[in-house]
């Protein structure tokens, strides 16, 4: 998994749904796009934001395969992948 030094820098570099972590940080994060109503995290990353995974928490799980399907539902949801891959790894999953 990618390794950034910043959320600022991570958010400029990716895409939504790509899954990445930064220096010193025990989290996972998944890039994604904020609502119309939110501000950005970083004024300079386009509207995106980062969605932390935090282990040992219950809400999200912080497991392996919640943090994969939340990145493959959000690059579908907002085009970034291709979507036969992906629905086919999503394909009955919640």
């Amino acid at each position: 998994m990618p390794t950034y030094d910043t959320i600022q820098q991570a958010l400029e570099r990716t895409s939504p749904g790509k899954i990445w972590t930064t220096d010193g940080a025990d989290r996972t994060y998944v890039t994604s796009k904020g609502r119309g109503s939110q501000r950005p995290q970083v004024p300079t990353s386009g509207g995106r934001i980062a969605k932390g995974f935090t282990p040992g928490s219950s809400t999200p799980s912080a497991g392996w395969s919640s943090i994969k399907a939340h990145s493959v539902r959000t690059a579908l949801k907002y085009h970034s992948a291709s979507g036969k891959r992906l629905k086919k790894t999503y394909k009955g999953k919640k």
